[in-house]
């Protein structure tokens, strides 16, 4: 629980993994008041309509919780669900109140939660929007119940509304800031791990990920790889088009290694780095022969004259190290891949004695 609420601070996932955690809590709440105000007060056609709507929470809070779990981020169902959620919790809400004692009921102060959530997607519009919807609806049940508007009744209402008024644009300030610090935060720690030609995450990044993994005892291969003379491509055709080299070569491995298969890095000139998380060595293989071969087929153009170009590649899995030791070996191993002749993949001799051409 305490590493779910450090996370929400950095993750809209684990931020609607409490609110979705809540809407369960509530549920429950409701079952309770509703249940203790049904044993005073008797009522067939409220109990049915009670039910109904519980079994419908169920239905959509169990979906809602399938996708939030099994989709990933940023899919279409996920949004769907995510997004849905505000709105969702309103139409409850509109239900659960009136069932449960109207304006009396002690689910009121459930709309502030709905309004900060709502503010979470839409911000301040989405706040004051929000707080405007329950205004509304509190006004509509308010009238309907209070028979007589006593300066008593005048001053409950008054203050609900205030205070709803208040949720909603206070609430969407801050929280309107907040997500502004954090995307700007989230920004700075982007650039600061990427590196500006290729758009891969650069060494320092790779530093972090290598000693994080081998922490957490991690499975994967590491493999670093080197453009063949590319001192001669800058020489001949200028660091300008040599950028473009590096920047090409790192689009074609983002593009073979997703990223739930591993991550690539430029780990500095014209080297980068890969870490694969698999034991499968066929698996790693065939990735590293897909780039190597897609690299050497790419045909490079300077001012009309063509050019093509081959990688080296040294690759091990990891067996414990530390990540020096493991970085020298692999290192080892791409330095054998160029004395062999370059443009081959290179494994422990434990492994395979060497990937083909």
């Amino acid at each position: 629980m305490r590493t779910l609420l450090r996370n929400a601070y950095q993750s809209d996932h684990a931020l609607e993994i409490i609110f979705s955690s809540l809407r369960w809590f509530f549920l429950v709440l409701a079952i309770s008041v509703f249940y203790v105000q049904y044993r005073e007060s008797p009522d067939t056609f409220l109990l049915y309509l009670f039910l109904a709507l519980v079994i419908f929470g169920f239905i959509y809070m169990g979906v809602s919780d399938y996708y939030l779990h099994r989709s990933p981020e940023g899919s279409r169902m996920y949004t769907y669900m995510t997004k849905g959620g505000p709105f969702f919790d309103f139409i409850a809400f509109s239900a659960l109140v009136p069932l449960t004692g109207g304006i009396d009921s002690p689910l009121i102060p459930l709309a502030y939660l709905i309004i900060l959530h709502v503010a979470v997607y839409w911000k301040f519009i989405g706040g004051m929007l929000s707080a405007c919807l329950f205004i509304l609806l509190y006004s509509i049940i308010f009238f309907i119940q209070i028979d007589g508007l006593g300066m008593s009744n005048l001053i409950n209402y008054a203050s609900q509304v205030v205070f709803l008024f208040l949720m909603g644009c206070l609430g969407g300030i801050i929280v309107s800031r907040e997500r502004k610090h954090h995307s700007e935060k989230n920004l700075l720690v982007e650039t600061a791990n990427r590196d500006y030609i290729t758009n891969l995450l650069n060494h320092r990044s790779f530093q972090e990920h290598l000693r994080n993994d081998l922490e957490k005892e991690a499975s994967f291969y590491l493999t670093l790889a080197d453009i063949d003379k590319f001192k001669l491509i800058n020489d001949q055709y200028g660091h300008v088009t040599g950028d473009k080299v590096l920047r090409k070569i790192g689009v074609i491995m983002n593009a073979i290694v997703t990223e739930k298969q591993g991550k690539v890095f430029r780990y500095g000139g014209e080297e980068f780095a890969i870490i694969l998380y698999s034991d499968d060595h066929d698996e790693v293989n065939k990735l590293l022969m897909e780039i190597k071969e897609t690299v050497a087929n790419h045909v490079f153009t300077y001012e009309g004259e063509a050019f093509s170009l081959t990688m080296s590649f040294g690759s091990s899995q990891q067996n414990g190290e530390k990540p020096d030791r493991l970085v020298d070996k692999v290192d080892k191993l791409l330095y054998e891949a160029k004395s062999r002749g370059r443009d081959q993949i290179v494994y422990p001799e434990e492994t395979v004695e060497t990937a083909l051409v």
